[in-house]
């Protein structure tokens, strides 16, 4: 092996363990998530700040392994212009274009979900706004109706404390109503 096979052979096996390191990058974006008072303003930067270091992560990810192909054809150019009869050497080209091949799919898998989740925040944010609205609009109508309903209240007791009573008491009736006898049964 050359000291440039050697070289890349590094360096893709240090991206896939950085890639596939539950205690790599993604790491230090998992915070512990406490109750307590927050204002909007907070919880929106948070939020634009997670979504900067995933868009980060993903551009990241690509430059290396934009890095990674062109080291792939640099190796096979070499391997190539030594018209290596060599089984061993194309085979080590063989299984790199294979592993770059489905680095490119987890990539391009991860980019679309990348954008999903880019979409499903749009959306969620789109519904906060609409049921925020909502509410606004539900609250000032009970104001509106609350006011009126005091406007009423006020207008209907103002006639009533200039007009004198002029309409006579209803007669109390003195008798008892009717008690239900102890002998009969009700069924």
């Amino acid at each position: 092996m050359t000291v440039r096979s050697i070289a890349a052979f590094v360096v893709l096996a240090a991206t896939i363990s950085w890639g596939q390191n539950s205690a790599g990058p993604l790491a230090n974006r998992r915070q512990t998530v406490t109750a307590g008072p927050t204002s909007e303003t907070q919880i929106a930067s948070a939020r634009v700040k997670a979504q900067i270091e995933a868009r980060q992560h993903v551009e990241e990810m690509g430059a290396t392994l934009t890095k990674m192909h062109t080291l792939l054809k640099q190796m096979n150019a070499k391997t190539s212009a030594a018209t290596s009869k060599d089984s061993v050497a194309k085979a080590n080209l063989e299984m790199w274009s294979m592993m770059l091949e489905q680095l490119d799919k987890q990539y391009s898998e991860l980019v679309s979900a990348q954008k999903a989740r880019e979409d499903l925040e749009a959306r969620r944010m789109a519904l906060y706004k609409q049921a925020d609205e909502k509410a606004a609009a539900a609250a000032a109508a009970a104001r509106a109706a609350q006011q009126a309903e005091a406007n009423a209240a006020s207008a209907a007791q103002a006639p009533a404390a200039s007009q004198p009573a002029t309409a006579p008491a209803a007669p109390s009736t003195s008798a008892p109503a009717a008690a239900p006898s102890a002998t009969s049964s009700p069924n």
